[in-house]
């Protein structure tokens, strides 16, 4: 994402950290994740990388700060399911005199 920025972890030179939303469980959420490498280099090659790559999504995309604010809106959007049999009940129509009467003597 060209909004996406690393930084290294605070005490440790080895590692980076950076913010972005997580759908891994289903909903979609804000996820602080870090990543740890054996060398300081790999770690400052990995940052440098994924800058390199936001830029150059920020550019090839012309990112405008109102498309910016739509797709954030569109993040905290949730779907819920409603159960099946409310969705059935509120559909059935109500019962006339009649059809009551038909239903009695179906009955008997």
């Amino acid at each position: 994402v060209p909004t996406m920025t690393v930084q290294e972890h605070h005490g440790n030179e080895k590692s980076c950290v950076w913010h972005a939303a997580d759908f891994a469980d289903g909903e979609l959420k804000e996820e602080n994740f870090c990543i740890r490498f054996p060398s300081i280099e790999n770690c400052k090659s990995f940052k440098d990388k994924i800058e390199e790559i936001t830029e150059s999504l920020a550019k090839s995309s012309g990112e405008s700060e109102e498309g910016t604010t739509a797709a954030n809106l569109i993040e905290k959007l949730t779907v819920e399911e409603k159960d099946t049999e409310e969705k059935i009940e509120a559909k059935e129509a109500p019962l006339s005199s009649d059809e009551k009467k038909e239903k009695s003597s179906d009955e008997k």
